[in-house]
């Protein structure tokens, strides 16, 4: 579908009645915004007397920090970024009063240094989330990021651990979750164990979900295999049987198949599907309960890709991004 451009200084007058779509940059030069490109997450922002941030595949959009909510979902076409007529028009509306101009272009980024250390030490860098939850169901979410301490779980041939990488995309998740208005419970925030011997140290962990009560349990894991071949991400919810209620186990199927969708549509790696299990920690959590492996440490490019600390925040971007939308259905 060929994008029509709505010349700049008809637009002010047009986006009250014309359903024609719009790029985002002819809205931001017509509202006087620069526009930037996230490359981690794939959001736009439009930055000047008011900030504006959509991003492609949702129906929401940020004005100030004010949760729009789009009639359709914001699109990619011809490599421009393009949002719908009337739902331009209402984010219009609500931008900040100022003169229209032409905004001077944006500062060229600055070289990109080499990736930090897989277990980052220093404090996490937030991230705007897409949209703030606001009176979604889950208002509560234990999030648990695989092994710790002794329980290295999988390593890759460059030493690489999934315990660092768990905790790392885990905090990253915890910090764009806990700004969109969810209170984010973890069961480590160090790399710790919470007990010497596997079994109860899984038991520790669903003894803590039982004690939080609460909306959703979201464990962060990274697969590894002798089949070194072996590369994805794979999504996982109690299988029939287990603890918590047939309502329960389908809240979390439908949660795990958010989280593939997401990941479907913005990583360039093998989408191994939605699976039913019988985990420890999913199939006794007291709530729905989902299990992510985000990709294959065993794997050559996999395990080059998770300790790029760019890719890292991207999952962990992808994986918000995925609740905050099934927290509004």
């Amino acid at each position: 579908m060929h994008v029509r451009a709505v010349p700049a200084l008809l637009f002010l007058a047009a986006t009250a009645v014309s359903a024609e779509p719009v790029t985002v940059a002819d809205f931001a030069r017509t509202h006087g915004l620069v526009p930037t490109r996230d490359p981690a997450s794939g959001r736009d922002v439009l930055k000047g007397n008011s900030t504006v941030v959509v991003s492609p595949g949702m129906s929401l959009a940020l004005v100030d920090g004010r949760v729009v909510t789009l009639s359709e979902e914001v699109r990619v076409e011809n490599g421009r970024t393009v949002i719908g007529g009337d739902d331009a028009s209402k984010i219009a509306a609500l931008l900040r009063s100022q003169p229209l101009r032409v905004p001077e272009p944006a500062p060229a980024p600055e070289p990109r240094v080499a990736p930090a250390p897989v277990a980052r030490k220093a404090p996490i860098i937030k991230q705007t989330p897409v949209a703030r939850a606001g009176p979604g169901k889950f208002r509560t979410i234990v999030l648990d990021p695989g092994h710790g301490g002794v329980h290295t779980g999988g390593k890759g041939a460059r030493g690489t651990l999934e315990k660092d990488i768990a905790l790392d995309v885990s905090l990253e998740i915890r910090d764009i979750l806990k700004e969109a208005g969810i209170k984010v419970l973890m069961t480590r925030e160090t790399d710790r164990h919470l007990a010497p011997e596997v079994r109860d140290d899984l038991a520790e962990r669903v003894e803590f979900t039982e004690k939080a009560d609460p909306d959703l349990f979201l464990s962060i894991h990274v697969n590894w295999a002798e089949n070194k071949g072996a590369q994805g991400f794979e999504v996982f919810y109690p299988r029939a049987g287990c603890e918590g209620s047939a309502s329960e186990r389908e809240a979390g199927r439908k949660m795990a198949e958010q989280i593939r969708k997401t990941f479907a549509d913005r990583f360039d790696t093998p989408d191994r599907g939605v699976k039913e299990a019988g985990y420890y920690v999913i199939k006794n959590a007291p709530c729905p309960a989902v299990l992510v492996e985000l990709e294959f440490v065993s794997n050559t490019t996999g395990e080059r890709n998770l300790r790029d600390d760019g890719y890292r925040s991207r999952l962990a971007q992808a994986v918000a991004d995925a609740v905050l939308q099934q927290s509004r259905r």
